[in-house]
C-alpha cells in the first residue's frame, strides 16, 4: 500500500548492475513493497557509471542509486530505509522502536563484520585475483566462517522477530554473492569451507529457501546469473 503522498507521484527510478549485491537489497525492498519503480540496468563495461547522466545521481559513480523527484540518492540501506517511508506496508523496520532498534542492530552488525569480509573475498574471486593473496583471503574467510556460525545460532525464521525486514534484505544478497565467488574455479586454491553450504549452516539455508520464496523474489535474481 502506497503512502498518501506518492498517490500522484511518479515511479521512482532505480539505477543498478546486475549482480551488484548491494543493489540486489533495493530490489528486495522494492519487489516486498510491490513498489512501482523504473528500472535503469547499467552496464559497467559500457562505461555507464562514469558518464555524466549517471553521475549527476550519484556523484561517487556507484550503484544503486535512486532518483525520487528532485532527490537522488546513494547507499544501499539509506535508499531501503528511504522506500520503506515512502511505501509503509509491509514495513522493513519493524511497527514499533523496539522492533526498529533490532533491526537496526543486526544490519549494523552485517555491516560492520560480515560485509568487509566477505567484499574482499568475492571482489578477489570475481574481479581481480587470488594470486599472491592467499594467506590474507583465507584469514578473512575464517573471520567469515565465525560470523556465519553465529547468525546460525541465532537465525529463527527471519533474523529478526516474526517477518521479513530490512536485516534479512541487508544479509541475502552479500550471501549470494559469496556462495557464488565460492563455487568459482579459483576458489578451489583457497581455504573457504563455506560449501557445501546446507551442510556447514543448516539453519542459513533454511533462511535463504525463505527469501528466495518471497513474492517478486525471481524478478530480483541477477540476470546474468541466468546464463
Amino acid at each position: 500500500m502506497m503512502s498518501d503522498d506518492r498517490s500522484e507521484a511518479p515511479p521512482l527510478e532505480l539505477f543498478w548492475i546486475s549482480g551488484s549485491p548491494y543493489a540486489w537489497r533495493v530490489l528486495l525492498a522494492l519487489a516486498l513493497k510491490g513498489a512501482p519503480f523504473v528500472s535503469r540496468l547499467l552496464e559497467v563495461s559500457k562505461g555507464e557509471l562514469t558518464n555524466a547522466e549517471f553521475l549527476s545521481v550519484n556523484p561517487r559513480g556507484k550503484v544503486p542509486a535512486l532518483r525520487d523527484g528532485e532527490l537522488t540518492m546513494g547507499e544501499s540501506m539509506a535508499i531501503v530505509r528511504y522506500i520503506d517511508r515512502c511505501f509503509p506496508e509491509p514495513p522493513l523496520f519493524g511497527r514499533n522502536h523496539v522492533d526498529e532498534a533490532r533491526i537496526n542492530q543486526k544490519i549494523d552488525e552485517i555491516e560492520n563484520y560480515l560485509v568487509p569480509e566477505t567484499g574482499w573475498i568475492t571482489r578477489a574471486l570475481f574481479v581481480d585475483s587470488v594470486a599472491g593473496r592467499k594467506e590474507s583471503l583465507n584469514a578473512r574467510a575464517e573471520r567469515v566462517r565465525t560470523e556465519l556460525q553465529n547468525l546460525e545460532s541465532r537465525v529463527n525464521t527471519w533474523l529478526v522477530g516474526d517477518a521479513t525486514s530490512a536485516a534479512d534484505i541487508s544479509l541475502y544478497p552479500i550471501i549470494a554473492a559469496l556462495l557464488r565467488a565460492a563455487g568459482k574455479p579459483a576458489a578451489t586454491g583457497l581455504d573457504l569451507r563455506l560449501l557445501p553450504f546446507a551442510e556447514r549452516y543448516p539453519r542459513l539455508a533454511q533462511w535463504c529457501s525463505r527469501i528466495e520464496a518471497l513474492p517478486g523474489f525471481d524478478a530480483t535474481y541477477p540476470p546474468h546469473w541466468r546464463e
